[in-house]
């Protein structure tokens, strides 16, 4: 028994069962650590995530307000725009999926959302959410700035932030005659004035025969219809009257601030009126501006008219104030009419300015004064031109406010 306890056998099993409890003691404790420190790696990448997503998000929201404006009480915000939303006032859902894509970033997935809140700034550059949330859904004060609140959620991580986006505008030049066209007639034969270019670059035309010149430049230049005498251009060049870009501006503009028709309306008051195809034709049952006594805008406040692809005509007595701009072009980029696109008949007067793209002309065969050059029309055409935010409104809201 002696010799059995003094012998050794078995101190290296032993050794080894110790060394390997130790071991599992170490390596489940590591394990734990690469757990724990993978979780909190995840966290924060999807916090990351989460983050580049809602900046995007309200990036695009400001983009949005620099295309198209601060809205108005007729054409307001939504109440808050998702990414199932599909509206010109909302990002664009589709294009903000192709930068934040779960074929590229395995974090995006269905369960991603995102949101927007557009709200006026009641108290200047000073944020309550109470108060911003309560206010009007576009710039009621009419400052051109607005409170953004963007928020996403990847991966059940919230993050949001808001800022004051400022909008600025954007002018849009146009050529400043009193018409430009592909040609110009009067059927009036009368000794009075029937275009008042003064202040103007005159009348300017595509066509190359002088007056008096039927399918060209055509009224009596004796009896002093065209004032001052003379003061015309023949094969005006064939560019349009803005970009194709500023028309989408245009375009855009009137869509968010509810004046976009498909066709005519019957309203043709305000600052842009977008008509996409028609035959419009507006006498004295128009409508007066506000604070008018008949159509159409006002001496102070005038306006823009565009019918893309048809034709306008005035009658009665209506004065309409502003610009009339008929781009004559089609869904397939050929002009839609090389005939009559403008016409004013009866006692009706354009104070503003007539400008027609392409072959299109412009007839008048009222009474008296048909066209009348308005300076203040062509100096008042703009539109939303950029947006930016407001120096230190920039911030996160905490998950817990």
């Amino acid at each position: 028994m002696p010799r059995r306890l003094r012998a050794e056998d078995g101190n290296v099993l032993v050794i080894a069962m110790t060394m390997v409890s130790l071991m599992l003691v170490l390596g489940a404790s590591a394990l734990s650590t690469v757990n724990t420190q993978t979780d909190v790696t995840k966290r924060e990448r999807q916090a990351e995530s989460s983050f580049n997503l809602v900046e995007g998000v309200l990036n695009a929201q400001t983009f949005v307000l620099g295309r198209i404006g601060t809205g108005n009480a007729a054409a307001p915000f939504p109440e808050e725009c998702t990414n199932t939303s599909n509206v010109t006032l909302c990002p664009n859902p589709a294009q903000l999926g192709r930068s934040y894509a779960s074929s590229t970033q395995n974090d995006y997935s269905a369960t991603t959302t995102w949101k927007t809140r557009v709200r006026d700034n009641p108290n200047g550059t000073f944020y309550t959410q109470a108060t911003v949330d309560a206010a009007p859904r576009y710039d009621a004060n009419g400052d051109r700035a607005l409170w953004v609140t963007a928020e996403a959620t990847v991966r059940n991580r919230t993050r949001t932030l808001v800022a004051l986006i400022r909008v600025e505008d954007r002018t849009i030049s146009f050529p400043r005659y009193a018409i430009a066209g592909g040609w110009f007639q009067t059927s009036n034969n009368g000794r009075k004035v029937i275009v008042d270019a003064t202040g103007s670059l005159g009348v300017g035309v595509r066509c190359s025969q002088g007056p008096p010149s039927s399918g060209c430049l055509d009224y009596q230049p004796s009896k002093g219809q065209l004032e001052p005498s003379g003061l015309y251009q023949l094969d005006y060049p064939a560019a349009t009257g803005v970009s194709a870009d500023d028309l989408k501006v245009l375009e855009d503009y009137a869509i968010a601030s509810g004046t976009y028709y498909a066709t005519c309306p019957s309203n043709p008051n305000g600052a842009v009126v977008f008509v996409a195809s028609g035959n419009c034709s507006y006498n004295n049952s128009a409508p007066a501006a506000p604070g008018a006594s008949k159509c159409c805008n006002t001496a102070a406040d005038p306006g823009m008219i565009i019918v893309k692809c048809g034709t306008i005509s005035f009658g009665g007595n209506i004065e309409y104030y502003g610009l009339v701009y008929v781009p004559n072009v089609n869904t397939s980029g050929g002009w839609c009419s090389s005939g009559v696109v403008v016409t004013t008949q009866g006692t009706s007067l354009i104070k503003g300015g007539v400008i027609v793209d392409g072959p299109g002309g412009i007839s008048s065969g009222s009474s008296g004064l048909n066209i009348e050059f308005n300076a203040n029309a062509f100096d008042n055409v703009s539109t939303a031109g950029t947006a930016g935010v407001v120096q230190n409104t920039w911030r996160e809201i905490p998950d817990d406010q």
